[in-house]
């Protein structure tokens, strides 16, 4: 970002501002850019500063509207006046905020300001590409490659554009050239990965399967998570298991609970891939309900719950520890949050909040939202493993063991033993929706949804996929999303015999229990 010319103490100022951002202080760089914007009220470099600082202290709709303020201040300026840097920065923070429109808008003026800027230009694409609109990004990325011919992730971006675009002996050859180079570790992997995806589509399956066995093994090696956190995951939702039992799972009625007054949140909620994204995007398509988009505050609520207790690594035993009022005060945390992430209209529209990694807090959802409603996504497990052994997951202790084919697989039972541990001893009601129905029979698959909701039918949510054009979505659906139902992506396991085979053991329990035979 800019710095504007300062008097001394504000110069100090703008130090401590960028020291604390430097530092992870969000709290101290809020306090510094807000002392900052009230001696520079229009400076655009300012509101920025607090608008990210708001955003990582979750105050997001706050921090959002900031950012979009410095955008508009951005674009006021004249050409000559506009720092291309500066708007590239703003312009990725938005795009990463979801605030894809305003995202480009900034992106295209920093091209216009550096024509020839090569990060001006694939941060343009990238806008572009994130929001589908892959045939626009496809000259502006051969033109940063052009720029740059040996940046690998320049070259993974094009590769994946030919690709969608057709070309795909193209982009086979430009990932190849970026795997010989080797010149970063985590880009060679995903050069691997996205290979993979190619090779699939080209029906070449044994290609496939080692490519993405070769992206499974440079990733896990590169965030060389030790033995005890790649078993972390495990041992908690073995603790949850065990913990969350019919007494605790039923120790407050929806009455006892409702006197605060509250809504009762949706979840949305499955294992990664089961098809949540598209059904997310299926329900906000309804002008009556509202849909989050990958929200945190579930894991923020057991956060808050260790904060309430001290007890660090047992869910169940800290809910246990709580009173009546200390269930109501969680209750009351959760919904102050989400009006802070979404507007006070959370609390006058029904709201899914969907992530499927919020699976593993279920025995806490069901103490707190005993009145709440569930809808479970479900897919074929090996349709779940494939679909898993492509994707670039974000490395945590959550999705560190889906580096590995036996990894998803064991990962996949640990989480599906523990829906089917609580489905029958929580108090929420639930409905379980299909992957493969709602892409074979969509309006009956979803009426049942809407009715579960309590909501009416519109046929408008048959156009699901035109209003998602556009639009950011987190997840790493968001190109399938924004097409029409396709049943390609059924049964796809089939490719990949001798593969699944070896899995089996992991999986037949829960492809007989969900009806797969």
């Amino acid at each position: 970002m800019p710095h504007s010319v300062l008097p001394d103490d504000s110069a100090q100022r703008h130090r401590e501002a960028y020291d604390a951002v430097k530092r992870g202080d969000h709290a101290e760089a809020e306090r510094c850019f807000r002392e900052l914007l009230a001696g520079k009220p229009n400076d655009a470099a300012f509101m920025a500063g607090l608008g990210q600082a708001l955003c990582w202290l979750k105050r997001r709709k706050e921090g959002v509207a900031h950012l979009l303020r410095a955008a508009k201040a951005v674009q006021r300026q004249t050409e000559k006046h506009c720092a291309p840097a500066f708007a590239v920065d703003l312009s990725a923070q938005l795009l990463h905020w979801g605030e894809a429109d305003a995202a480009e808008r900034l992106a295209r003026v920093a091209v216009r300001v550096a024509p020839d800027s090569a990060v001006a230009l694939n941060n343009l694409a990238l806008c572009l590409s994130r929001v589908n609109r892959h045939r626009e990004a496809l000259p502006l990325a051969r033109r940063v490659c052009a720029l740059l011919p040996q940046h690998p992730g320049c070259s993974i971006l094009l590769a994946t554009l030919e690709a969608r675009a057709g070309e795909r002996d193209a982009a086979l050859a430009r990932l190849a050239q970026v795997i010989e180079r080797n010149d970063e570790p985590l880009q060679t992997a995903r050069a691997w990965l996205e290979s993979s995806v190619i090779l699939d589509t080209l029906a070449r399956y044994d290609d496939a399967f080692a490519a993405m066995t070769r992206a499974g093994a440079l990733h896990s090696a590169a965030y060389d998570f030790p033995p005890d956190r790649r078993d972390y995951f495990f041992d908690n939702l073995a603790r949850n298991r065990d913990g969350f039992d019919a007494v605790l799972l039923n120790r407050w009625s929806a009455e006892d609970l409702a006197s605060d007054g509250l809504p009762s949140p949706i979840f949305l909620l499955g294992f990664l891939r089961s098809g949540t994204t598209l059904t997310e995007q299926v329900i906000a398509a309804h002008p009556r309900l509202m849909a989050t988009d990958e929200s945190s505050i579930v894991f923020e609520m057991g956060q808050q719950l260790v904060a309430m207790t001290g007890i660090h690594d047992h869910q169940a035993d800290a809910v246990r520890r709580l009173n009546q009022a200390q269930v109501q005060a969680l209750r009351r945390f959760y919904w102050q949050r989400m009006a802070l992430e979404f507007g006070d209209q959370v609390m006058r529209r029904p709201l899914i909040d969907k992530h499927a990694l919020n699976t593993i807090d279920l025995g806490l959802i069901a103490v707190v939202f005993p009145a709440a409603k569930i809808l479970f996504a479900v897919r074929d497990p090996r349709d779940i493993c494939i679909s898993c052994f492509m994707q670039p997951f974000a490395p945590s202790p959550a999705t560190i063991n889906l580096l590995s084919w036996q990894g998803i697989a064991q990962q996949y039972a640990a989480v599906m033993d523990y829906w089917l541990h609580l489905r029958p001893l929580m108090q929420p009601s639930y409905l379980e929706l299909r992957y493969e129905d709602s892409v074979g029979d969509f309006e009956t698959c979803y009426r049942r949804v809407f009715e579960f909701l309590g909501v009416e039918w519109v046929d408008e949510v048959t156009r699901f996929h035109e209003k998602v054009q556009g639009r950011y979505v987190s997840t790493p659906s968001f190109a399938q999303v924004s097409q029409p139902l396709y049943r390609s992506a059924v049964a796809r396991w089939r490719h990949y015999p001798g593969q699944v085979e070896e899995i089996m053991p992991c999986l037949q329990r829960f492809v007989a229990a969900f009806g797969y035979d």
